[in-house]
């Protein structure tokens, strides 16, 4: 049971799309760097800013991006580039954010960190980088009264939530750092994998309109953090599953920053007595199959550690039962464990609810399912017409009357050894990113009509005319609905209705 464990734990890391949490913080670097050159087209003081931005190595850039004010202006700045809605946010400190993030870049704090009145710090040594603990002054101060303001407004927006932010004692940072050398000696693979995406912990007492809550994860306001309550600390076990479980959370953000995952945001109702939303549903699930190696680990791993870190079962009295939790779980009503909760969701996805997820997501619903397949069997007997799921599109067959070509006006950052290509169009500049797939079609659109693309395309991956037809169409469809392409030809109108 021990090898599966290890087996598990690596395998959650291995995939470079899914796991890899060092590659998917790269992309996402890469998509914040090009974001900003397509902001600095009307801002000198951004354009001024874009050599050093570039110049910026690995680490470097991991610290600058993943500073809390830095990411939370330009998350701000990227909605109002996309939707041309400007949130409540701080006009003018994106740029200064940037400007003083880079001449601090190589002292050991990052900016926001810098503010903190004491320097807390808890965690694994990532690189010369550990997790920070929010400690602000009460007094006035540029950096401090930006990150009052971006926590005002923004700790989970929407969510009826509140939290009033509780100053450390060396006491709970001690726990808190217990609790991350717990992680790390039961699953050391994942560990590292979420810390890499984890840059700050607040203590925070918090409320939504269901009560209390033990831990949260902010939002775009508040990235790279999360939010733990005090009465938690002195339970290491527990404190070790919810610094997983919203460190887990961040990973997937980053990932969706990227990718889409959802076509369309439904509620459902669960047998655990919510209503969420499907993208909620696929954060848990995500969650849940994360959570379900550090339970095992609990279980076989657990032992040899009590000596050190005191056997779950003493702290029962001092934690309210949750789900996720490995010290008190009220185990007799269903679905109040988590392991029944991941299950529930896979069959959902895999089944009724396939037809709300991308195709990025459903591959990585099926990943998850067979990463996690060693400890728990998730299989599923997929069910045709679920319910709900759009009645399938005709088939239809390549034509020489409508060609395809590149939009001339796009602006473009190519990540090579990725297969990926980010691409913005002036005149609707929402941030696109082409996999490698949409990227060679993107690139085979210079005049050619769609029965010489196919038959390009089909040249290139080895298949037959009208097997490379049933993937080229559709990814016609969503380069001319995103302005990557312009069509000309008698098609344009159904192809258009096709990709809406």
């Amino acid at each position: 049971m021990r090898d599966l464990i290890k087996q598990v734990d690596a395998g959650l890391q291995a995939h470079d799309e899914f796991g890899n949490s060092q590659q998917i913080v790269r992309l996402n670097v890469e998509r914040y760097r090009f974001a900003l050159a397509v902001l600095a087209r009307e801002d000198a003081a951004l354009q001024a800013l874009l050599p050093a931005l570039e110049a910026l190595d690995e680490r470097r850039a991991d610290k600058l991006f993943g500073d809390l004010l830095v990411r939370a202006e330009l998350e701000a700045a990227i909605e109002r580039l996309e939707t041309g809605v400007a949130p409540i946010h701080q006009a003018g400190v994106l740029a200064w954010s940037l400007a003083q993030s880079l001449q601090r870049i190589d002292q050991p704090l990052s900016l926001s960190a810098s503010a903190m009145q004491r320097s807390f710090v808890a965690g694994p040594d990532l690189d010369g980088r550990r997790i920070w603990i929010w400690d602000l002054p009460d007094a006035s101060e540029p950096v401090a009264d930006a990150l009052r303001e971006a926590l005002r407004l923004g700790f989970m927006p929407g969510g009826h939530c509140e939290a009033e932010l509780v100053r450390p004692t060396p006491q709970m940072v001690a726990q808190l750092d217990r609790a991350c050398s717990l992680l790390q000696s039961l699953v050391p693979q994942v560990a590292r994998s979420v810390f890499g995406h984890l840059h700050s912990v607040a203590f925070a007492n918090m409320r939504n309109e269901r009560g209390p809550m033990l831990t949260a994860s902010g939002g775009d306001s508040t990235p790279c953090m999360i939010f733990i309550a005090p009465e938690e600390l002195a339970n290491p076990w527990d404190t070790a599953v919810h610094i997983m479980h919203e460190a887990v959370h961040l990973k997937l953000s980053d990932m969706v920053r990227t990718s889409a995952a959802v076509v369309r945001e439904d509620m459902v109702t669960l047998p655990w007595g919510r209503e969420i939303s499907v993208s909620n549903c696929l954060f848990a699930f995500h969650a849940y199959v994360h959570l379900q190696i550090f339970r095992t680990a609990v279980e076989q791993i657990g032992p040899q550690l009590h000596a050190v870190y005191g056997a779950p079962e003493s702290y029962r009295a001092a934690t309210r039962p949750h789900a996720m939790s490995v010290v008190n779980n009220a185990s007799a009503t269903p679905f109040s464990r988590g392991h029944e909760r991941m299950a529930y969701l896979a069959q959902q996805f895999r089944t009724q609810w396939s037809h709300y997820l991308t195709p990025y997501a459903r591959r990585m619903v099926d990943w998850l399912c067979a990463a996690i397949a060693p400890l728990i069997d998730l299989s599923v007997a997929p069910q045709a017409g679920a319910a709900g799921e759009p009645a399938p599109v005709a088939a239809s067959a390549p034509t020489t009357s409508v060609h395809y070509a590149k939009n001339p006006q796009l602006q473009l950052r190519p990540v090579g050894d990725r297969g990926i290509l980010f691409a913005a169009d002036p005149a609707r500049p929402k941030i696109q990113k082409l996999n490698t797939a949409a990227w060679l079609m993107f690139e085979l659109c210079d005049g050619r009509s769609e029965s010489d693309l196919t038959q390009a395309y089909a040249d290139l991956a080895g298949l037959a005319s009208e097997r490379a037809w049933q993937q080229v169409e559709p990814v016609l469809d969503s380069l001319v609905a995103t302005g990557m392409i312009v069509a000309q030809g008698q098609r344009v109108a159904l192809r258009e209705g096709r990709a809406a």
